[in-house]
């Protein structure tokens, strides 16, 4: 079954050299846009980045081409993936949009019943097209792309942007990864799915404070889930077991030495000394100035403070608002603070950082948000804080359950919210609400997540009967019987658990035995498990331990 729910125009020309009949297993690129605009924009531009185009509009299709290859080898398609995509207008500060046109559940190879997949995935897992085009018409189209006309890109292939740009490349890999699978198709803000049934995306969505994964929620579950901020996470057995090779210790945080308040979320100031591990610690004041035409409040910081004595040798709180971030930091630097904490004054959790720039601030600073704003400021002036890199954590895991976080926001971001990874991730992730300058252009360890959360949802799929999020030993050895080395057991060969078969153990015992003896030892403990949960008999149990005996392993 199949439902359509995303609209595009019409198809103009095609980029690639193949068409849809004869190039199996590739990501195919439709140009929407007419001439003289977009791909076709004949505006003269200069080689750059290994890119070789000489107009803006070759460049774009070279850009365009690139993402598309680095995504067909790493998915592997077997059914062509037709992606509809144009240059145009978008809303303030979008850089791009991309998403699956259809939908299908119920179809066969579907690892999960009852839930929705993007098209390009259905087809993966089926085997075949589930909706066949004989004539190319936009019924078609696996995915729609939209890339704004009215920023500076980067159109060089070598992730290698200078100031003020936006890599083109990042920015089309993290949309068509959207268009992939990376989202889900749920309201957020009403907790409804769509036409009542689950995604593949939501079955490893899973709140970290109710340990509820969002198929099993109320719809009123899933509203509060949705804002619960950095307590939502992906519970995807491969990106769980990636996490510490990609991810490393330690993100901004306030740690609240006394009274027993916090930690809080730090949005961290890009200017000024950067946070560190030993951190800034000290009582906290609220700053005070003048209500005057600089800023209507006294606790903005946007004039001289007037409570200077009490500042001086502490962290200075004041709140957002009237003016820019260094000017209330270097107001309250002047006054002596050793650091500044900022509290939001509208609801957006969490935190961002402080913009800005200002070579002169020489003390750290960072944002909290309204809520966290406010029990500080209801706890005061028997406050003592924190400013720091908190080490304790992977940046952009959870602290409940270790799980790498999905982006949740209060209030909810259409678009955002919930279908990337949290942005307090560290290294930053290719698929975290903003793009960013350290990015390359690998989809897998140990530089990125993204392929670890494809190969959940099924890109990868082993087709042994277990989803692929729970599947403990992706790419099972399915041979009907039990061969070791050159010996056939004769054993059958079974799923015993987590989607891992008989030949899945002993081949784990075989990677991590140090010597041969080692190996049978493990095979030894292995098969006699097996024989005391009744999988195999005495007899198996024999074969299987004389096989490993006699196998050249490792």
């Amino acid at each position: 079954m199949f439902r359509s729910f995303f609209s595009a125009a019409i198809l103009v020309i095609m980029l690639g050299v193949a068409d849809s009949a004869s190039a199996q297993g590739q990501i195919l690129i439709y140009n929407n846009n007419l001439p003289g605009v977009g791909f076709n924009d004949p505006t003269p531009a200069a080689p750059v980045g290994g890119n070789p185009g000489t107009t803006l509009g070759q460049q774009r299709i070279n850009v365009f081409l690139r993402a598309a290859e680095i995504w067909e080898n790493r998915v592997n398609p077997t059914v062509d993936v037709l992606v509809l995509a144009q240059f145009t207008a978008l809303g303030t500060n979008v850089l791009g949009s991309a998403g699956a046109r259809t939908v299908f559940r119920d179809f066969p190879g579907a690892e999960f019943p009852g839930t929705w997949y993007p098209e390009a995935l259905a087809n993966k897992l089926a085997g075949f097209d589930l909706q066949p085009c004989p004539v190319l018409a936009l019924s078609c189209f696996d995915l729609t792309a939209n890339f704004a006309t009215t920023f500076n890109f980067y159109m060089g292939l070598d992730n290698n942007e200078g100031p003020g740009q936006q890599d083109l490349l990042a920015v089309i890999l993290h949309e068509l990864g959207h268009g992939l699978g990376f989202a889900n198709f749920e309201n957020e803000s009403t907790g409804e799915f769509l036409v009542g049934f689950p995604d593949v995306y939501s079955q490893y969505t899973v709140d970290v404070e109710t340990n509820k994964g969002w198929p099993e929620m109320t719809i009123a579950e899933r509203i509060a889930s949705a804002i619960n901020v950095r307590h939502v996470s992906w519970s995807g057995i491969n990106v769980k077991k990636n996490v510490p090779t990609v991810l490393q210790p330690g993100e901004p945080a306030v740690n609240v030495v006394f009274p027993a308040i916090g930690p809080y979320p730090l949005g961290a100031a890009s200017f000024g000394p950067p946070l560190t591990a030993a951190g800034v610690t000290g009582d906290v004041v609220l700053a005070l100035d003048a209500a005057d035409a600089a800023g209507p409040s006294t606790t903005d910081g946007c004039s001289t403070i007037t409570n200077a004595s009490a500042v001086s040798g502490r962290i200075a709180l004041m709140d957002r608002g009237a003016c820019g971030f260094t000017i209330k930091v270097k107001n309250a630097q002047d006054a002596g603070a050793i650091g500044v904490l900022i509290a939001d004054n509208v609801l957006s959790e969490p935190a961002p950082g402080l913009g800005g720039v200002d070579p002169t601030i020489t003390i750290p600073s960072g944002r909290v948000s309204l809520p966290d704003g406010n029990e500080i400021k209801a706890n005061l002036p028997a406050v003592r804080l924190t400013l720091s890199i908190d080490t304790s954590v992977l940046a952009g895991t959870d602290r409940i359950q270790g799980l790498m976080m999905l982006a949740s926001f209060n209030p909810v971001i259409g678009g955002s919210s919930i279908s990337h990874f949290e942005g307090v991730a560290f290294p930053n992730q290719l698929m975290e609400p903003a793009i960013n300058p350290d990015l390359t252009t690998s989809l897998d360890v140990p530089q990125d997540l993204t392929a670890s959360l494809m190969t959940d949802i099924g890109w990868f799929s082993d087709q042994d009967g277990v989803p692929d999020g729970l599947d403990a030993c992706l790419g099972s050895d399915l041979r009907p019987t039990v061969v070791i080395g050159t010996c056939d057991s004769g054993v059958a060969n079974p799923l015993v658990s987590n989607g891992c078969t008989i030949s899945d153990l002993i081949g784990n015992c075989a990677a991590k035995a140090r010597n041969h003896g080692a190996f049978v030892s493990c095979v030894s403990n292995a098969t006699n498990d097996l024989k005391k949960s009744g999988v195999i008999t005495n007899g198996g149990k024999s074969s299987l331990q004389s096989c490993a005996a006699g196998a050249k392993i490792p």
